[in-house]
């Protein structure tokens, strides 16, 4: 009953979102944060909080599975019970990216083969984390299995098997993991259904939808895509990158993820702007100006220095426009508004 109560509540308030047409009503998203590094602490939350200069009301992190299922689960179960109080106590919504894959010597990634999850060899492990979610008592979001159209992670089979039998099992494994919850009452965690905005490689059978695991496994619809402003050069990696405005970036997933459920709720869950080429925090402020008018319910910042510098500094040398900040919402309860109440 509980269970149904919060999905009806979602449908509702997902309608409630829309306009007649399909256009999505102007709402203010809520700002959100990914972090680097698990336990997540008080300590972490705080620098993102004062770097930003705006209020997190969303702190994602990263948590791979473990090769040896039956040897790491008391750990992983504590990491991520550190991880959830500590979001509690900032008054933000915990939204977990696990990544079914081992990170060995070295940090080398192995995929954990989709038979071994299908075969029930990690139910154990997946019950353990389910057990612990319905634990924490208060709505959190498990991105699992992120950035499907892409090589880079080929879920489910090793680099060579990516290919046009990866979205069916795809779909097979997320809903392994959504029923093992189910079996233990984890009625609080809401899967998310989060492609990449482009897809690699460009092929036919390679479309965001193909991997959809269907509306009765999906809670939420997320987003992934940054602007690489002018980092990129046809000598170093292949093509020249532009400064390209978030509506740019966005809109053709953002179509049709709308399409293929417009029920659903739809979030960003990582992107960010790189400096070079363009106005780094008018970019920001912009992207969560075209969020608001899409009726976006958070957009998440990857506050990591990797690869460029993405997190967003309220007061960076290098910032053209410091004054220019997003606006988002101060409310710690927008996501019991989105579910109607606390499960």
């Amino acid at each position: 009953m509980r269970r149904a109560l919060l999905l009806g509540a979602l449908w509702i308030l997902a309608l409630g979102a829309c306009v007649p047409g399909g256009r999505a009503a102007r709402s203010t998203p809520a700002f959100g944060v990914a972090l680097d590094g698990q336990p997540v602490t008080s300590a972490m939350i705080d620098a993102a909080r004062a770097s930003t200069g705006l209020p997190v009301r969303l702190v994602e992190f990263y948590a791979q599975w473990p090769d040896n299922p039956a040897g790491s689960v008391e750990a992983s179960v504590a990491d991520l019970g550190a991880s959830l109080n500590a979001i509690r106590a900032a008054g933000a919504v915990p939204c977990v990216t696990w990544e079914p894959m081992s990170i060995g010597a070295g940090g080398t990634e192995t995929v954990i083969p989709a038979q071994r999850i299908l075969s029930g060899e990690y139910d154990a492990y997946i019950a353990a984390w389910a057990r612990a979610v319905r634990g924490y008592g208060l709505p959190v979001l498990l991105r699992l299995a992120h950035e499907m159209n892409l090589e880079r992670y080929h879920w489910g089979t090793d680099a060579a098997g990516y290919g046009p039998n990866s979205p069916e099992l795809y779909k097979a494994l997320f809903r392994r993991v959504v029923e093992v919850f189910r079996a233990q009452g984890a009625n609080n965690a809401l899967f998310v259904f989060c492609p990449n905005v482009d897809s690699i490689p460009v092929a036919a059978w390679n479309k965001p939808g193909a991997y959809y695991p269907g509306d009765a496994y999906v809670q939420v619809l997320g987003m992934d895509g940054y602007n690489w402003g002018t980092t990129h050069t046809k000598a170093a990696h292949g093509y020249d990158s532009s400064f390209r405005s978030f509506a740019e970036i966005f809109r053709p997933l953002h179509d049709e993820l709308r399409a293929l459920a417009p029920t659903k709720p739809v979030m960003v869950f990582e992107t960010a702007s790189a400096s070079a080429g363009g106005d780094k925090a008018r970019w920001a402020a912009e992207a969560y100006g075209t969020a608001a008018d899409w009726g976006l319910w958070a957009v998440v910042w990857f506050e990591v220095d990797k690869e460029q510098d993405w997190p967003l500094r309220k007061n960076a040398k290098d910032d053209p426009a410091p004054g220019v900040r997003p606006h988002v919402t101060d409310d710690p309860a927008w996501l019991d508004k989105l579910l109607g109440a606390r499960p």
